[in-house]
């Protein structure tokens, strides 16, 4: 089965999958590539690339409006993440809420400090670092810096999350520049940063590169956060 999300909706797409009783992969190609995973029309597992679980399904379009799908039937393993109404539920009220929170703390990616624990120390932290040693649902964790940063208990640092990241650029990938020359897979984009390049072009680089085949671990979580980043750039020109 494929089709165009623009003659059919995902959430059309997968409510038959869950009454038919399917098991198979479903995987959505638009800006936002991401894939969720039924056994018996249940969902398994799903995400964004590398970048899977409920936080990553939820942080995916349910209502992509441009790009295509497929479902193969396939075997596949797993047990449900939670019942199947409760997903798309929670799903549907995700998406419109990351919207909003992206409008307030750019992304899960932006670093914070200030007066809220854990972000507390002077080089702050982002909310995915603070999600990942927590434990606690992604999305969680963003409302609270967001509440923070509406009450003035904490500030936005000029940092993500994915300065950390050593890339080297891909040779014969037919983007050249600046960055691609300095992407040796030994400093940081962070220590690039430092030495003058921007982190817009850093995120121009990536966003390009993902597009056309550039992967590394963390790939999902990075791309979801780059285009809440550019989204929130745009907006606050």
């Amino acid at each position: 089965m494929q089709g165009l999300f623009y003659d059919a909706p995902l959430i059309g797409v997968m409510e038959l999958l869950h009454v038919s009783r399917q098991t198979g992969l479903l995987v959505a190609d638009a800006e936002i590539p991401f894939n969720v995973s039924f056994v018996q029309g249940e969902v398994v597992d799903g995400g964004i690339l590398d970048w899977l679980g409920l936080d990553a399904i939820y942080a995916s379009p349910l209502l992509p409006e441009q790009g295509s799908f497929s479902f193969s039937v396939q075997e596949m393993q797993g047990v449900p993440l939670a019942a199947y109404d409760k997903i798309t539920a929670d799903w549907a009220r995700y998406s419109d809420e990351w919207s909003q929170l992206c409008q307030v703390i750019g992304s899960p990616s932006a670093v914070f400090t200030g007066d809220l624990p854990l972000f507390d120390t002077p080089e702050g932290k982002s909310v995915r670092v603070v999600a990942r040693s927590t434990h606690m649902p992604l999305f969680e964790v963003a409302e609270r810096v967001a509440e923070g940063v509406e009450n003035g208990k904490l500030t936005r640092l000029d940092t993500y999350a994915w300065f950390a990241l050593r890339l080297k650029h891909q040779v014969g990938s037919g983007r050249g520049g600046r960055v691609a020359a300095a992407l040796d897979g030994e400093r940081t984009l962070g220590e690039l940063v430092a030495q003058g390049y921007s982190a817009a072009e850093l995120r121009a680089y990536m966003l390009d590169e993902i597009k056309f085949g550039l992967r590394f671990p963390g790939t999902g979580w990075v791309l979801r956060d780059l285009l809440w980043e550019r989204q929130f750039q745009e907006q606050n020109k």
